[in-house]
Formats: structure tokens, sequence, C-alpha cells
């Protein structure tokens, strides 16, 4: 069972509460319920390993409301579905494993173990250390990558493999972190084996299917999955022998070389998360978490008709290295936890720019972030067991209209007062010299 962390039944909403182990994953689709999984690993530390679901109703947090116990494997991440059915989770000792939930109106999800062909492709996946999973937004596709650079595309729920990059094809270093992303469907002189695009909609209708991975060596490599995941591009810092900056990154594909200059606080920044969101009418973005030594800042690339990246905008989100992050469904607005248990909110329409801190949310590092459905709410965990959530509501901007009003109002009550008063004196029998004087002007003789 979980633990509230302060306060009781009186003390008004619960922001955040401890779910009795270190919080390793965390999901929330559409609705109240989110999940959340996590454990101690061995038996010898006596902390099950579980997924726990609760509710988020309102800015306040619930007790557990259901649970799924892993036995002795611990999971380390967890992924819904985008027809919120099914959950995948990396486990600690290798591979996946898939529960698929019953999810009743108003009743705790129901989890069952899948059986037949699909255990046993499960039990198949012998990824060593799975650190980056993610859906295609069709729900057709699952990619996964590994500690090792493998990195391998399934076609879902089937679990077929689509592409495998493993063995001698896999990536240059540990894959930290995946995002599908649309980009220019190939034209006429593509090549034979391009197929056209699984149904999607939004920004992704009509579009290709491209993965952007992220490697724990700070470059990000994207991949046409149309043509065999083949290269579209990379983006990677310049420190070749024969051409080495810190403000300078490389976009790399097949037949060309360009050099992207960095914005001024971002040298030597390194790509540590990315996600790709984008609103009904407009071009997708990458949304991207970058680390250097001033701290953590959020970037917004772009993916080219041409294949190729480039940076659109940019702000530093904190001083401390950024953990994680999520962006709301329309790419409005950017989520960042720092190292520090710090929560960023960051706007990235009109222009990148803090919005909102919440300083100290955890007491050690955060591990994941995830916006609610409707992005009203941002809800982080972190290893201490705790779950913490916040409004994104900022204060709407000052009325100036009013404030001139008040202004107006205020200067023709003085006006009122010190006329009334001239009258007074006056009738006292004080010149105009003297109640000048008493209001502090001077004589035109001292002048």
């Amino acid at each position: 069972m979980g633990k509230q962390q302060a306060g009781g039944p009186k003390a008004g909403p619960i922001k955040t509460f401890k779910y009795g182990m270190p919080l390793y994953g965390l999901a929330w689709p559409a609705g109240d319920t989110f999940y959340v999984c996590g454990g101690g690993g061995a038996v010898s530390s006596g902390i099950k390993n579980r997924l726990v679901c609760a509710e988020a109703t309102g800015g306040s947090l619930t007790d557990q409301t259901g649970e799924f116990h892993f036995g002795l494997d611990c999971p380390t991440r967890l992924i819904v579905s985008p027809d919120a059915k099914s959950i995948v989770f990396a486990m600690g000792k290798g591979g996946i494993q898939r529960l698929d939930m019953d999810v009743g109106k108003g009743k705790p999800p129901k989890f069952t173990e899948v059986t037949g062909a699909i255990a046993d492709r499960c039990k198949a996946i012998k990824i060593p250390d799975v650190k980056a999973m993610a859906f295609h937004p069709s729900g057709e596709l699952l990619a996964l990558g590994g500690d090792d650079g493998s990195l391998v595309v399934y076609e879902w729920p089937s679990l077929k493999v689509k592409l495998d990059l493993s063995g001698d094809k896999k990536m240059a270093d540990a894959v930290k972190d995946l995002a599908f992303a649309p980009h220019a469907v190939p034209g006429p002189n593509a090549p034979a084996s391009s197929a056209p695009a699984p149904s999607a909609s939004g920004p992704w209708r009509g579009s290709g299917r491209a993965l952007v991975a992220v490697l724990d060596n700070g470059s990000a490599h994207v991949l046409d999955l149309d043509r065999g995941g083949a290269l579209l591009c990379k983006a990677a810092m310049a420190k070749g022998p024969e051409f080495k900056s810190d403000k300078v990154m490389l976009i790399t594909s097949e037949d060309r070389l360009l050099l992207h200059h960095l914005p001024p606080g971002m040298e030597s920044a390194q790509f540590t998360r990315v996600t790709c969101r984008g609103a009904e009418g407009e071009r997708p973005t990458l949304v991207c978490l970058m680390n250097n030594r001033a701290g953590c800042h959020v970037a917004l690339w772009e993916l080219g008709d041409d294949g190729l990246l480039s940076m659109r905008a940019a702000c530093r989100a904190a001083e401390a290295p950024g953990a994680c992050l999520d962006a709301t469904a329309d790419g409005g607005m950017a989520a960042v936890c720092t190292s520090e248990g710090d929560v960023v909110l960051v706007a990235c329409r009109p222009h990148v720019r803090v919005l909102k801190r919440f300083p100290k949310q955890h007491m050690v590092f955060t591990t994941c972030i995830t916006f609610s459905a409707d992005g009203a709410h941002v809800l982080s965990t972190a290893a201490d067991a705790s779950a913490t959530i916040n409004s994104t509501a900022v204060a709407p901007p000052p009325d100036l209209k009013k404030i001139l009003f008040l202004i107006l109002i205020f200067l023709a009550i003085v006006m009122m007062c010190l006329r009334q008063f001239i009258k007074v004196m006056k009738a006292q029998g004080y010149s105009h010299e003297e109640i000048r004087a008493m209001l502090g002007f001077r004589p035109k003789t001292e002048l």
C-alpha cells in the first residue's frame, strides 16, 4: 500500500503520494488512472517488484487501486499501447513482458498475462537491457532500444520483426530514447521497397515513417522505416579530428554535411531525451531535452522535407542536468524533471520560454514525467517512491485596460481632494501663495 507524504483527509488535495517502491516507469493515458512500476529487484531488498495503478483526479492523488506482481524480476520501464489495452514493460533481467488490460468504467483495471504465440514472442526478445520504448501513434509499430545498441522495430500486436538493427548492425552506443516522427513521403524516384505509412490521424496523416534514436553519446539518429532503416540524418557535436568545435553541431546524411551553429549558452549540448508532438495542420516538432555544463535546455527541432534536422528554437530550463521530458499532445508545452528533483514547465509557442518552476518536488533524482491527456496537470515520479502532481495553469497576464481605468479613477479622486482642500483653505482666508506653500510649491521669487 502507498503512503501519503503529509497531511490528512482534511489537508486538501494530496499532491504527493509514496507507493512503497522506487518508481522507474510511468504512464498516464486518457482518463484519471495512471500506472507506475518499480521495485527492489533482489529478494533481499524486501521491496516487491510491482505494477501499481492509482487515480489522479482534480490535482489530487489516491492510494493504489490495483497492482500486479512480477516475482523476482523488476520492471524498469513501461509504455501503454495507443488503444490503452496493453502495457509493455522493460524487465531488469532483459527482454520485455506484456500485460493486457480490461479497463471498465468506474472499476479498477484488471491485468492479464498474455499466453500462446504472443507470450513466446515476448520471451524470444533477447535485448539484454531495454532502455527505450516507443509506439507509433497508429499503434501498428513498437520500437525497442537496448543498452548494447540494439534497435528493433516490431509489428504490433503480433510482435513480428519489422526492422532489426542488432548484432553487427546495432547502433554505435546505447539507445537512450526513441520517438517516431513523420517525414515527407518519398517521391516517384523512391526505391521500390518504399511502403505507405500506416493509418494515423492529425499531423501524421499521409506521412512517411521515421524513427529518431537518441544515443548515450549525445547524438541523434533519424532512420527511414520505409526504406529498411536507412539513415536519413545524424546530429552530433563536431568532435572529429579534422573539425572540432563546441559551438557547432554536425548534421550529416548519405550525401550532405551541414554545420548547425548552436545558440549562445548551448555549447557542447548533447541530446538526452526526445518526443514528437504536433497540432492539426502544423508540422510536427521534435521536442528535445539537451544537457551541457550550463544545465538543461528544451530545444525544438524539425525534420525537413529533405530528411535533415534543424533547430527552430531553444531555451535553458534549469541549471541542473535534465533527467526526463514530456510534452503535451499539441506540442504547446513541455515539462522537464531535473536531477535535483525540480519540475520545470516550458512554453513552446509562440516562443520557447520557462513558464513555471516547481522546486524540490522530489528528494532524489526524478525518473519519469508525463502530462495528463488534456495537459491540465503534470505528474512526475522519483526513485524515492514518490509521485507528485502539479497544475500547469499559469496566472493570466495583467489586464492593461483595467489597470489604466483604476489609475484614472485614482487621479480623479486625488484631483477632487485637492480641489476641496483649496476651497476650504480659501474659506479660511489663506491666499494663493500661502496655499501653494502648504502644498510644497516654492514661490516664484525663490526659483
